[in-house]
Parts: C-alpha cells; structure tokens; sequence
C-alpha cells in the first residue's frame, strides 16, 4: 500500500542533509560546529528525558483506563475458545473440546508439553511427528489469540507489540491463562495483559511524543542563546577552510535531522495502525537511507 513511493521518503532525507550541508558551510566553521553541538545535547537530552518519563506517564495516565477496557471485553471462555479454534485451523484435522482443553489449561503439567500431548492424543495418533514444529505453532497460537483479545479493547499498535512480546518470551502464558480462566474476576487477567504485554507500546508512544516536542524546544531555546552570542562575535570575510570545515559539520547537523523526523514520521504510522497510505512500515522497508535512520527509531 502506496510502497511505489518509497524514494520520497530518500529524496527528504538527502535533501535535508544537502541543504544543512550548504548552510553550514555558508556559516562558517563557528557557527556550523555550535549549531551541530546544538543538535547533539538537544538530542540526547530528549532521548535520555523522553525514555525515563515513559513509562511513569504510562502508569499515571492510561494504564487504569487500559485494564478497564480490557477487564470489560474479556471473560472465563474466551481464551479457550480462541485458542480452540487456532488448533483446529492449524491443518491438522482435529476436533479440540473446550472443557478438556481447560482441563490442559489447568493442569500441572508444563503448558507447551500439556498442549503437544493433547493435540497428539486427539485423534487416538501422533499428529506431529516433530515436536519441535509444533511447540512452536503452540507458541504462535498464544501470539495470535492473544493480539485478537487485545485488539477488541486497545489500538492494533499495542495488539501487535503484545503479539511480539509473547513470541519472545511465552514463559508468562501459563499464569496468564489461569487467570483469564477465573470465572470469578478477571481483573487480575487484565493487569497482567495491562502491565506485561501493552505497557511497552504505550510507552513507546509516550517515548517518541515526549522526544519530539523535547527536541524542537530544546533546539530552539539553545539556538537563541546561541544566535545571540555569535551574532556579533563572527563577521568579516571567512576563510575557505572555515566553509569547507562547516560544511562537514553540517553532515552531523543533517543527520540529526532526519533521525528526528524519522521519529516523527514512526510516531504517525503508530498512531495510524501502521495502515495509511504513505506513513507505513511497508514503504520505509523498501527506502536504502532513511530505513536506517527509521530503525534507530525503533530503539526508543
């Protein structure tokens, strides 16, 4: 979707770091290096900020709101009854009864050995010869039924980051379940969906937001202070080395630049579900410069 346009985004990104090039090397050494300088403390001050009052503003803000919703769209059955319906789509031609799957749930054999000897004693025969193959399409059920439970309460962002955070780590399912399974509250369930599987994608949110407003004010507030101590110190003919000396510091400036509005830009497909025509992880797949500086992003 719209993955034609992937050079704008490398036309951008070169043009910005041509244009500081040009500037930088207009403005000579001095002022080039301080508004590189610039560009680097503001960076790493909304970096270091933005990344420490993530999670805190999640916490405080929409946490208690996100366990309402999900608390509100779940109940006893409908893990089971997900679940159910991923083993029996997995090619297998198998028929999973939802009491004895929760017979599995709650046993207390180790989860992903409880559900390889269930789907392969459905049929009275080894469904999977390799057990490896299926542990993992076992692990790949928990992803995907539980990125459909969420994405009913929150955005597809964090859908999506819970789906990525059970494929890394699925050790945390098993006390999951249990508490999904309780007919008597589900509260403790959508605390630990809440805390363990949607905080990072909303502090991711709050990281890149944070970044981005921090980075402009930082930039502009020293910028003026920078403005008004060389505006009257640096004038006068400079020299070729000077022009030439700013200009590669404009490399640095240029860089930042771009890293910034490839923040920018990640934050907009974020808050488009990744579904808008032009701001796509798609399109930025196939660009050769600004992916990079988009997958720095990524750290955040």
């Amino acid at each position: 979707m719209g993955t034609e346009f992937w050079w704008f985004y490398d036309v951008i990104a070169a043009a910005v770091i041509l244009v500081c090039i040009f500037l930088s090397g207009k403005k000579g050494f001095l002022k080039s290096t301080l508004t590189a300088v610039c560009c680097v403390v503001s960076i790493f001050i909304a970096f270091a900020v933005s990344g420490t009052l993530s999670q805190s503003l999640y916490k405080n803000t929409v946490r208690s709101s996100n366990i309402k919703k999900i608390e509100k769209n779940i109940n006893s059955t409908v893990f089971t009854q997900k679940y159910a319906a991923y083993l029996e789509n997995m090619g297998y031609f198998i028929k999973v009864n939802s009491e004895k799957l929760d017979t599995v749930f709650k046993s207390d054999k180790e989860l992903d050995k409880a559900l390889c000897d269930y789907v392969n004693n459905i049929n009275s025969r080894k469904t999977e010869e390799n057990e490896a193959v299926l542990i993992e399409k076992i692990h790949e059920g928990y992803a995907v039924v539980m990125s459909e439970i969420i994405s009913q309460s929150l955005n597809k962002f964090a859908a999506e980051t819970a789906a990525n955070e059970i494929r890394n780590d699925s050790s945390g399912m098993k006390e999951l379940i249990l508490f999904m399974l309780d007919k008597d509250s589900n509260h403790k369930a959508a605390v630990y969906i809440a805390d363990k599987y949607t905080a990072s994608a909303y502090s991711t949110i709050f990281s890149l937001t944070g970044f981005v407003v921090l980075y402009i004010s930082l930039f502009l507030i020293i910028m003026a202070v920078i403005n008004s101590f060389t505006s009257r110190s640096e004038g006068g003919t400079q020299s070729i080395s000077s022009h030439i000396s700013g200009g590669f510091m404009g490399i640095i400036t240029g860089g930042i630049m771009v890293f910034a509005a490839a923040a920018v830009i990640r934050l907009w497909a974020i808050m488009g579900s990744n579904e808008m025509l032009f701001f796509n992880n798609d399109v930025i797949d196939g660009t050769f410069i600004f992916k990079y500086f988009y997958d720095l992003t990524l750290k955040m």
